[in-house]
């Protein structure tokens, strides 16, 4: 019985120490992604079209997360691009990557619609998270029935 005991306890601090020394490092990178992001946009990247809020659906299946949804832009010149990184940690940090860009000529000042569709393998409790143009924004997500079908949004 003793053997046992001591055996669980040697494992339970090698738990703590491995989560003690991995878990500031997925932080850590969490941190400087974020500032490397913002740091490397580009000239054309504006900043002005920052939204209050992104709402989009999120959906769970068969190991993959489905993120999709509608954004404004302020006109049919800019363009929306998308991206994602995963940092490898438990459950895993995710952050969904949000650019627009304008072409620089002379343009409509209409409002715009665009959609976007991000699909991802992680972890059911993986932590989901958005920045616009680099810039940290709050991301609303509503989960989609397990009927409804966001492949083809």
């Amino acid at each position: 019985m003793s053997k046992i005991t001591t055996t669980i306890v040697l494992i339970i601090i090698l738990i703590a120490a491995a989560w003690y020394y991995l878990a500031p490092e997925s932080l850590k990178f969490w941190k400087e992604q974020t500032a490397a992001t913002i740091n490397s946009l580009p000239n054309n990247t504006v900043d002005e079209t920052l939204p209050d809020r992104i709402n989009a659906k999120h959906q769970y299946k068969n190991g993959t997360h489905i993120v999709v949804g509608e954004v404004t832009l302020p006109t049919p010149c800019y363009t929306l691009s998308t991206s994602l990184r995963i940092a490898e940690s438990y459950p895993e940090q995710v952050s969904l990557d949000f650019t627009t860009q304008t072409s620089g000529e002379i343009c409509a000042q209409v409002l715009t619609s665009e959609r976007f569709k991000i699909d991802f393998q992680a972890s059911l409790g993986a932590q989901i998270k958005a920045t616009w143009n680099g810039k940290p924004v709050v991301l609303n997500l509503i989960e989609a029935s397990p009927n409804e079908n966001l492949e083809d949004f």
